[in-house]
């Protein structure tokens, strides 16, 4: 299972962290964002914002960047502060 981590206004609502099974080519991040959205109204809700961005590997992506399970994967509200 990759960790996925969560920042800001996406981790008061989900945590610090998350799980999500990856294959090992990859997801799309817009992909990954759905599946841990689908899990629940929470979720949804707080993932789903358009203020929530993504990062891979500490570097802020698109949603149609590739995520793989070795790499570090996060969310994070677009004024998380720090």
């Amino acid at each position: 299972m990759t960790r996925i981590l969560y920042f800001g206004r996406v981790g008061e609502r989900l945590g610090p962290d998350g799980r999500l099974e990856l294959p090992v080519g990859g997801l799309a991040v817009r992909e990954i964002r759905r599946r841990l959205a689908a899990r629940d109204e929470v979720a949804a809700d707080a993932l789903l914002r358009p203020d929530v961005r993504a990062s891979v590997d500490l570097v802020v992506v698109g949603e149609d960047a590739l995520a793989r399970p070795d790499q570090e994967i996060a969310f994070f509200s677009l004024f998380s502060g720090g």
